[in-house]
């Protein structure tokens, strides 16, 4: 992501790990975004969840296709622990993002690197984004 000419898309490995009393014991929507527009990218580098959720259907109106970002959502329960899943990210990806909407005040937004393992951990009051091993003999 953001950084290679190869425009293959590649596979993303993403585990989830939900701290039993997270976002004050209630579900965390989380939306893992594939940005393809250096110009959106930056303004989804300002933006708080908060905002991401409140603007997103507006975002997809203006935006239709897929061909500027592309998103995947999940809602998380405290204490349960997700099985892996894997996203696949057009090559041409500017960059990524997973924003977590919380209750509590914060950006709640992570600006992902070029990994292909990653754990979003679902924390009492925040999220934060953890690069994972890859398997052995790979």
């Amino acid at each position: 992501m953001g950084c290679g000419s190869s425009m293959r898309p590649f596979r993303l490995l993403v585990e989830v790990q939900v701290t039993p009393q997270s976002n004050q014991n209630s579900p965390i929507p989380v939306t893992l975004v594939a940005v393809y527009d250096r110009k959106l990218y930056e303004q989804f580098s300002q933006m708080a969840a908060k905002q991401w959720y409140t603007q997103r259907d507006q975002l997809r109106r203006d935006h239709p296709g897929g061909d500027v970002f592309i998103e995947w959502e999940w809602e998380f329960v405290p204490g349960f622990t997700p099985p892996p899943v894997v996203v696949e990210i057009r090559g041409n990806a500017v960059g990524a993002f997973v924003f977590a909407n919380y209750r509590s005040p914060g950006p709640h937004r992570v600006r992902l690197g070029p990994h292909q393992r990653i754990r979003i951990n679902l924390e009492e009051d925040d999220v934060t984004v953890s690069t994972l091993a890859p398997p052995e003999g790979s």
